[in-house]
């Protein structure tokens, strides 16, 4: 019997592998593939550009469900309000200090200063209305450290209770504080004198940006019709007389000196009638037509070329003479562009009042920081803080040298030693126009201002504007010469501007309206007006800084120090009159 025949597998596909299709040459490809990993080395293939390969993101690595299920955030989007809150950003804060709370007699408003008479023989002003005494038990700025009244207030209590004063007499006028120790005042502290040699006193009211005026009238100094300087009948020497000087200072500028000793301030001699400033003479000028004729030229802002002028000479002030003294400053906007370097004379044109708000709204907005401690010292408490100093720049340019070598300007290298364009001081006497007698005065706004190399290792931070920077009204007397300063706005002899002003000011409604108004910033008025103006700034910057620190505490989750915080803090002592070392106030907090 014949076996059975296996199924044909005819269609049954074999298990070897086809053969590959050869790839011709005109498909070669350009770029190697995984099937294709090693292409014929063609020449036309190898012509072609090779196209980089396409990298992958990396895909985000997610947690599984159940990872998220077993931590308890599977609500990812719901805000978690325990969640740490982000950093604020960096901003500049005043310093805290350690300090005991206030005792219920510091809540009392100043207590009056104690004037005592010379002795043996009392000192009158001349016509004997005024008698003039010395300040007794006061804290004036000495040894680097600077005083202002302060009180305690219980509404500021992040603040450490303390807020700005004053003492009295309220108003404009001389300063107890800023003048040196032998300064004798009259009751309305604007009559002064003293009877040593050069001394200075400095206003309690600041000129920092625009135009402002002061009076000053000379009560003893030289005498209208005699001599310079009396004679000695006995020996027919020349003794010294009484003089006086006035003008305008930083807070730099050293008390016991007259103004326009240094590099800080600027003076007016009543002897000639001279600009002083280094102690170098120079003449007051009036500014001459272009083209006019004349036996002067000067060179003169913006360009520094030389233009004709008419010199002051043959001239002094004497017992009775008024001299009014304005000063033009820039904007603090236009100041700061000088301070920080970015200011470009052929942009920056003009003063810096041109637009209506005066200030550039790109501009950083201004920041006030004061760093101090309140000190108690004879019955009353003062704010304590380390004052601006000279820099060794500033001194190398008050050089009492034959040729000056420093020569400031607004772009100078050294900060101190920039000057500020569109500045000047004009003189008046007796209600008449003089001329000018400074231009491009130097800048004040930190960082040309800093405080001294051993008051930056005490504690002190740079590059910060207390509010109180910028020029003073300065007066100098010598050996008994008497002085009255008047700050306004009822001037002996207001210039006609102001003058003006107060008319258009009293006049009623209906008036023409067609004259172009002037900027705030451009006229011209009494520095007195600057003292209430301290007032509100004073006000507003204690309540940022009480706001600032009520932030930094918590809000109004603040407690307070437990009184274990503060047990057995000593009250701070005034270092300018102690020892440095002893009972100091600790920083606390931080800043921010």
């Amino acid at each position: 019997m014949a076996e059975p025949q296996p199924p044909s597998r005819s269609n049954t596909p074999t298990l070897a592998p086809p053969m590959r299709r050869p790839l011709e040459e005109d498909h070669i490809p350009a770029v190697s593939s995984p099937l294709n990993p090693n292409p014929s080395g063609d020449a036309a293939a190898r012509s072609r550009p090779r196209v980089p390969p396409r990298e992958r993101e990396p895909r985000e690595k997610r947690e599984t469900l159940k990872k998220r299920e077993a931590s308890g955030n599977a609500r990812a989007s719901t805000p978690n309000p325990k969640a740490k809150k982000e950093k604020r950003p960096s901003a500049d804060s005043p310093m805290r200090y350690s300090i005991p709370e206030p005792k219920a007699a510091d809540y009392n408003a100043p207590k009056d200063g104690v004037f005592l008479s010379r002795e043996p023989n009392p000192l009158y002003a001349p016509g004997g209305v005024a008698e003039l005494k010395k300040p007794q038990d006061y804290a004036w700025n000495k040894k680097g450290y600077r005083y202002t009244h302060c009180v305690a207030d219980p509404l500021f209590r992040h603040k450490q209770y303390y807020r700005q004063s004053d003492s009295r007499p309220y108003g404009p006028r001389m300063s107890h504080e800023d003048s040196d120790k032998w300064f004798y005042f009259d009751d309305s502290a604007t009559i002064v004198s003293q009877e040593k040699g050069w001394r200075m006193g400095r206003g309690n009211v600041v000129a920092r940006e625009g135009r402002v005026y002061y009076e000053v009238k000379v009560l003893r100094g030289i005498p209208a019709d005699g001599p310079k300087d009396p004679v000695d009948a006995r020996t027919g020497d020349t003794k010294p007389g009484p003089h006086v000087r006035v003008g305008w200072a930083r807070r730099e500028a050293p008390l016991d000196g007259p103004v326009g000793f240094d590099g800080y301030s600027y003076g007016i001699t009543d002897a000639r009638f001279e600009a002083q400033h280094r102690s170098r003479a120079s003449k007051i000028f009036k500014p001459l037509p272009k083209g006019a004729k004349s036996k002067h030229m000067k060179a003169r802002p913006p360009h520094g070329k030389p233009v004709p002028v008419e010199y002051v000479t043959d001239q002094h002030i004497s017992e009775g003479d008024v001299i009014g003294l304005e000063i033009q400053l820039p904007s603090l906007s236009m100041h700061s562009k000088v301070v920080e370097g970015i200011y470009n004379p052929a942009v920056d044109l003009g003063d810096g009042f041109a637009t209506a708000s005066n200030a550039d709204p790109f501009d950083r907005p201004l920041d006030i920081i004061r760093d101090r401690i309140p000190v108690p010292y004879k019955g009353n408490f003062y704010f304590e803080q380390l004052d601006y100093q000279v820099t060794k720049m500033v001194e190398a340019y008050h050089d009492r040298g034959p040729v000056p070598k420093i020569h400031p300007s607004p772009n100078h290298e050294d900060v101190s030693l920039r000057s500020l364009p569109h500045s000047h001081i004009k003189v008046y006497k007796n209600g008449q126009e003089v001329g000018i007698a400074f231009e491009n005065l130097l800048a004040f706004l930190p960082p040309a201002s800093v405080p001294s190399v051993e008051a930056v290792k005490a504690g002190a931070r740079t590059g910060f504007d207390d509010g109180m920077v910028g020029y003073l009204p300065a007066i100098s007397v010598f050996n008994g010469g008497i002085a009255q300063v008047n700050m306004g706005p009822d001037f002996w002899y207001p210039p006609e501007e102001i003058r003006k002003y107060q008319q258009h000011d009293t006049q009623m409604g209906g008036t023409d309206s067609s004259e172009k108004p002037v900027p705030e910033g451009r006229k011209l008025r009494a520095i007195g007006e600057r003292y209430k103006e301290q007032i509100a700034e004073d006000v507003v910057w204690d309540i940022i800084d009480e706001v600032d620190f009520f932030s930094q505490d918590g809000g109004w989750e603040y407690k307070g120090e437990a009184p274990q915080d503060v047990k057995g803090s000593a009250t701070p002592r005034a270092r300018g009159f102690a020892n440095p070392d002893e009972n100091l106030g600790v920083e606390v907090g931080r800043r921010y």
